[in-house]
């Protein structure tokens, strides 16, 4: 599996580098000194990797379940195994959330002295109750502040109240199995999430929607920080393969993001 995509930040990322080393270069001729690469930026690369390690597990894993014929056949290793993949999942998502956080407080420390959160909890926090806080930047978090807030709760039951995720196995009208997860709470009723693909899906899908309008307001941010003009059109396209290529597999299968620059070789 491949994928062809203009929207990748660590690309973006690494080509504002480039620009900025060679601009600098220009202007500062025999004092000039590479830029070095902020540790955020690297970080997420890295934690776009780890992640989508863990998609993958979670995917062969769910896959075995999802061709069980009758739950008394279930592949029990592959139901525990799932289980710890789909909450490794859950808790690589929020610290990649925190590392693009980190990322949006570099550029505004660095050009207009303002100390953001590096936490994306914290980061929306104080767009709301903050008056100095960028409002163009409040804009592009503004979806965030509809979904963020339920997966929080799920993040935090798992790693602060000790709770844990049941898969379940439901048949649909044409007697395949659909696997759902709930919140197992220990005397309490279960909660159910909904189906586990639909909503780790819904969960890429707006990631990668707050990359397309964030690399969008780094554009326009760019002509005044660094007087560097870009726009999507001039932006590298990335291919990505097989792990790297997992997040938006499953934005655009199962979470319903859409992008005509995007393509995809399966």
């Amino acid at each position: 599996m491949q994928s062809i995509h203009k929207n990748n930040l660590s690309s973006y990322l690494s080509d504002w580098k480039v620009k900025i080393d060679i601009k600098n270069k220009y202007f500062e001729k025999g004092k000039h000194k590479p830029l070095p690469i902020p540790k955020t930026f690297q970080a997420i690369a890295n934690k776009t990797f780890d992640l989508s390690v863990m998609l993958r597990y979670l995917d062969s894993n769910l896959k075995i379940l999802e061709n069980n014929k009758s739950p008394l056949t279930i592949d029990y290793q592959a139901y525990a195994d799932a289980i710890v993949f789909l909450q490794a999942s859950y808790l690589f998502y929020h610290i990649l959330l925190d590392t693009l956080t980190g990322a949006i407080a570099y550029f505004y420390e660095k050009n207009e002295m303002i100390n953001l959160p590096h936490s994306f909890h914290d980061l929306l926090k104080k767009s709301k109750n903050w008056h100095k806080f960028p409002k163009d930047l409040n804009f592009i978090l503004k979806k965030a502040h509809i979904w963020f807030p339920e997966f929080k709760e799920r993040r935090v039951d798992l790693v602060h109240h000790y709770k844990s995720f049941l898969i379940l196995l439901k048949k649909n009208k044409s007697g395949e199995y659909i696997l759902e997860h709930s919140n197992r709470s220990y005397g309490n009723k279960f909660k159910n999430f909904g189906e586990i693909r639909k909503y780790i899906g819904f969960l890429f899908c707006e990631h990668q929607k707050l990359i397309d309008n964030l690399l969008d307001h780094f554009d326009s941010k760019f002509i005044i920080w660094y007087g560097i003009v870009a726009s999507k059109t001039s932006r590298s396209s990335t291919m990505m393969e097989w792990n790297s290529a997992s997040m938006l597999w499953w934005a655009v299968n199962y979470g319903g993001y859409k992008d005509p620059d995007l393509e995809f070789i399966e």
